[in-house]
């Protein structure tokens, strides 16, 4: 054989084998092909898809929030907005001179659409101008041809009719912050409830967010819209005030810093819940300056706090019903028995102080309570002791929160010797217990707890739960307190003649509806020291005491009296005696409620104007 066949040979084979090789290499790149786009076909042809479509969630329709007769207290309403996408401006100096020349501009406003526009890419749409009013709105439009990438567009704003009154309660919306998201996690849309009921009820007045399907191209950018699905509408809430009742309590509060609230002792309704001072719901949905928000935190008289559930407060002498009912439940006095006061009350080396300086006398339960004779409940505290009180205080629901369907609600404080050495390290000391017995000292309570305990007091011993929106069949109490029924009887008419009797401290607030009236108790809280100099040269009046010095005006009652029905507790900071500031805008409360017959069904209301009492 020749060199010439051996090297055929050998060229043979190599190319056998290269054939060999190749053949292998295109039945892996045909297997591969047909496990791509036969095998896995569904799912390529699914991630192709999304590289192409873009789907996004819109947000629905705010649900409206009302009062229990429908008045509208939020809902929405159009907001005419300016939309740009930057990419398509051609010049944007020039584009922005126009706008400021047409809509009147001011430097900061410029300076915020500016922001806007850096902090997103060219191509997505921005939202850069908006509440535009229907002038200014038309006026673009007719210029719209020589504003390139400027879109007028129709959205959604959330309104407040009566932002001033309901405040507090309604709360209001704002754009949504990283906390937002961490607290609700699916979050759909720019805005989300801030404070109160727009707040707490956020999931249920949201809805359920729509799907918007758009292609994209390569980078991201919107070509066309394939398909838009609406979001369901959130849900509508009805609450349990009366907006008319509302209105009035808040008129009445005007000027006044505190709150004011109306329950109905059964089902726990509460029918007017209002703070004061108070502020515009829609300025602080729409945003404010920096300065006028700093205004808002920085006030005295704290308008962006809810004193219903938020406030603390010692009691005073509403609560000496409460000790009242812990010596009766122990049999540790008989109600007919007599104390004298001579005005002061003498323990040891200290003085305790009557408000009545001159004292009134033998007194028995009922005339302590009618006169709020501090004298008696200094002596009434000696015999009960300060876990008796503590153990009625927290009976009463005094010291936890309440269970009202609202957040942020404070539980207040309940003294006694445990409390005293987790806090002071210290023992209890008797003479703590005699200020406690006139709701002062360590006590502590939200106006909203007073309400419960008023409530309770009215029913007959039923703890009732609070809640802001409507109950509709009575609900079931959260406790029922056992209190014997002729305790009870004892201490309400005790309240019943503080309001009714010449002698009794809220006399001048006693209202009349043929035969039926209103029970109550007055209470005044020293928020500062007096010295012996002081009561000795005459104390000196609230009228001449700078505001913060001035005592709390305090008052709870309910109506009617024969067949009640609903409590009030009126709290007013630093406004004075109970009897000439609580008691007045309780009354008037009451009046205004039991007028309306929507709610009471009961005739007119007639107010009697007799002389005040000192508290």
């Amino acid at each position: 054989m020749s060199i010439y066949d051996t090297e055929g040979q050998d060229f043979s084979r190599r190319l056998v084998l290269l054939g060999g090789l190749q053949g292998g290499l295109f039945l892996v790149l045909a297997g591969r092909l047909q496990f791509l786009q036969v095998a896995r076909s569904d799912v390529y042809a699914t991630l192709a898809e999304a590289n192409r479509v873009n789907i996004s969630q819109i947000s629905a329709v705010r649900g409206r929030i009302t009062d229990r007769f429908g008045e509208l207290l939020a809902g929405n309403d159009r907001n005419l907005q300016i939309r740009m996408v930057p990419e398509r401006v051609a010049n944007m100096d020039a584009t922005l001179n126009d706008l400021t020349r047409l809509l009147k501009l001011s430097r900061s406003e410029l300076h915020d659409i500016r922001s806007k526009i850096r902090r997103q890419p060219s191509f997505k749409p921005i939202v850069i101008l908006e509440d535009l009013s229907w002038d200014e709105f038309a006026r673009l439009n007719l210029n719209l041809p020589y504003l390139s990438g400027v879109e007028p567009l129709v959205g959604q704003k959330r309104i407040y009719p009566h932002a001033q009154s309901v405040a507090h309660l309604v709360g209001f919306v704002g754009t949504k912050t990283r906390e937002d998201l961490q607290r609700v996690d699916d979050i759909v849309g720019d805005y989300v409830g801030r404070s109160g009921i727009e707040r707490d009820f956020e999931r249920d007045l949201r809805g359920t967010p729509g799907v918007r399907h758009v292609e994209v191209n390569a980078i991201g950018r919107t070509v066309r819209e394939l398909q838009s699905e609406p979001g369901e509408k959130g849900r509508d809430l009805a609450l349990s005030i009366d907006l008319d009742l509302q209105n009035f309590a808040a008129q009445r509060l005007n000027g006044h810093s505190g709150s004011a609230m109306v329950m109905d002792i059964h089902n726990g309704e509460m029918v007017a819940m209002v703070s004061s001072p108070s502020f515009d719901l829609n300025k602080l949905s729409r945003g404010i300056e920096v300065e006028e928000w700093e205004r808002l935190i920085d006030h005295e008289r704290k308008p962006l706090v809810n004193k219903a559930i938020r406030g603390l407060y010692a009691p005073g002498s509403t609560f000496k019903m409460l000790v009242a009912l812990a010596a009766l439940e122990e049999k540790l006095i008989d109600p007919e028995e007599k104390i004298s006061c001579s005005g002061v009350y003498k323990f040891a080396r200290e003085e305790f102080h009557c408000w009545a300086a001159d004292g009134h006398g033998p007194v028995n339960m009922v005339d302590a309570l009618e006169r709020s004779c501090d004298t008696y409940f200094y002596d009434l505290a000696l015999r009960v002791g300060i876990d008796r009180i503590e153990a009625m205080a927290q009976r009463f629901g005094f010291g936890k929160l309440t269970g009202i369907n609202l957040d942020g609600e404070k539980s207040g404080t309940v003294p006694g010797r445990d409390w005293k050495r987790a806090n002071y390290d210290t023992g209890w000391r008797t003479g703590e217990t005699i200020i406690t017995a006139i709701g002062q000292g360590y006590l502590l309570a939200t106006p909203l707890q007073l309400a419960v305990m008023t409530a309770a007091l009215a029913n007959g011993g039923k703890l009732v739960k609070p809640r802001i929106t409507k109950a509709g069949d009575a609900v079931e109490p959260v406790a029922e307190l056992g209190l014997k029924p002729e305790n009870m009887a004892v201490v309400q008419r005790g309240m019943y003649r503080s309001v009714n009797r010449p002698d009794g401290t809220a006399y001048a607030s006693s209202l009349l509806i043929d035969g039926a009236r209103m029970s109550g108790k007055t209470g005044t809280v020293q928020v500062r020291r007096i010295s012996k100099d002081e009561r000795l040269n005459g104390v000196i009046p609230n009228s001449k005491l700078d505001w913060h010095l001035r005592d709390h005006s305090l008052f709870v009652g309910y109506v009617p009296h024969n067949n009640p029905r609903f409590a009030v507790s009126v709290v007013i900071e630093h406004g004075g005696g109970g009897a000439q500031v609580a008691a007045p805008i309780a009354r008037d409360i009451m009046v205004q409620l039991m007028n309306n017959k929507a709610i009471t069904k009961a005739p007119k209301l007639v107010m009697q104007d007799k002389p005040g009492m000192n508290s």
